[in-house]
């Protein structure tokens, strides 16, 4: 049966000059290795090393599947040329021609494709034996998470369908660029199909008999350093859970 390691914990991270979008990457080994997005620019060494340190290269990586086409889950396309790219056609179509209200989805997306073997998937479909798609819009168009059938049960890899363990008592993911009723929609149909979770931005989680969040894995926390201008030195803070985030719909 197919196995699920998480390579990159997901974060949420806002600061007065922007959001920093780390999403999480998880790895399926099952009759091929397959990678659930691939996550930013600035997390490509980090990714890098994730990787070797589970014993696999870039070109072992048979498919890349992309839950969506925001950059922050995207930008390291380019690091696994030998791999198929899975994508929902309605996200791939609507990259094209974003809103304007979503800044998260780059319209240079569609061409960093070009000359890939890009798979179109959809509601149903296997990506091998034991690893499903299941069509989960609302935070964009074409969202997609993956139902993987593990030893220890289903695993449910959801993008920013679920972007946090708060998102089963909200109801919906805590940003919003499509539509939120189908956003809403898309979370039940999740909470039907595993307990056990692996959010865009946030650590793996199981949902117990009482809806209680037991995190199953990933780094509590993260370290930011950050430099004070020439000759002054830089600073170094180490940032835990917060606050639950309010949702936001965008316009």
């Amino acid at each position: 049966m197919p196995e699920v390691d998480l390579l990159l914990t997901g974060y949420s991270m806002s600061t007065d000059q922007g959001g920093l979008g780390l999403s999480t990457v998880a790895l399926i080994r099952g009759r091929q290795n397959i990678l659930v997005d691939t996550g930013p620019h600035g997390r490509r060494e980090v990714l890098l090393n994730a990787l070797k340190a589970q014993g696999v290269s870039p070109d072992q990586i048979g498919t890349v599947v992309m839950t969506h086409a925001h950059w922050d889950h995207t930008q390291n396309v380019d690091v696994f040329p030998k791999a198929a790219v899975a994508i929902h056609p309605a996200e791939l179509d609507y990259a094209r021609s974003p809103k304007p209200s979503d800044w998260a989805t780059a319209r240079y997306f569609p061409e960093s494709l070009r000359g890939r073997r890009v798979k179109e998937v959809v509601e149903g479909e296997e990506v091998e034996p034991g690893i499903k798609v299941l069509e989960t819009p609302g935070h964009t168009k074409g969202s997609i998470s993956l139902v993987v059938q593990t030893a220890k049960g289903p695993v449910a890899i959801t993008g920013d369908a679920m972007s946090d363990a708060g998102t089963p008592q909200r109801g919906k993911p805590f940003l919003i660029f499509w539509d939120e009723r189908q956003a809403e929609q898309s979370v039940q149909k999740l909470l039907k199909a595993a307990r056990t979770f692996f959010p865009g931005h946030d650590r793996p989680f199981r949902l117990e008999d009482d809806n209680g969040v037991t995190y199953v894995g990933g780094d509590i926390g993260i370290r930011v350093s950050a430099s004070l201008g020439h000759g002054l030195g830089t600073v170094e803070v180490y940032i835990g859970p917060g606050a639950p985030r309010q949702v936001r719909v965008m316009p």
